[in-house]
């Protein structure tokens, strides 16, 4: 998967930074702490099933980086509100950086507890239209090895 491919099909998470494509939703639009912590971008430039293969084992190391440097700087203090805030009415879309890619998620409220709407776009989307390029001319062998790249995950394109 050449890099401007990737960009055109719009795939994300380690599929996309394996071609090349260093863009991490904790980096570009940081959420919850990670305005407060480094997040080293993992890339490779192959594009391939070792790329991808490369890019989620070096992952490991740089979220393992992330937690311990999270512990350093845990601050005093109580762990929770103590209470369960109230749900405003209205609408919120948010996103985040699943295993898998950009996770985005849209929630529309009453005031109830009870969601009106609830939807979300899983990575498995992005990255599974991009198989047409990365198994073409393949032999069929390697098909099994190109779909397990992207972690595909059957159950929650199916919500």
């Amino acid at each position: 998967m050449p890099k401007d491919e990737a960009i055109r099909y719009g795939v994300v998470g380690p599929v996309a930074r394996a071609s090349g494509v260093d863009l991490d939703v904790r980096v570009q639009t940081p959420y919850a702490a990670y305005d407060k912590v480094k997040v080293n971008i993992v890339t490779e430039q192959g594009g391939d099933v070792y790329s991808r293969a490369v890019v989620r084992l070096r992952e490991i190391f740089e979220s393992i980086r992330i937690v311990e440097e999270c512990l350093r700087n845990l601050p005093d203090g109580p762990v929770d509100l103590g209470i369960m805030p109230s749900i405003p009415v209205g609408e919120a879309i948010a996103k985040s950086e699943a295993p898998r890619g950009e996770l985005i998620y849209y929630a529309r409220s009453n005031g109830s507890e009870i969601p009106e709407r609830l939807k979300w776009r899983v990575p498995t989307y992005q990255n599974w239209e991009a198989l047409t390029v990365m198994m073409k001319g393949c032999k069929i062998a390697d098909i099994p090895a190109i779909i397990g790249s992207i972690d595909p995950c059957i159950s929650c394109t199916e919500r």
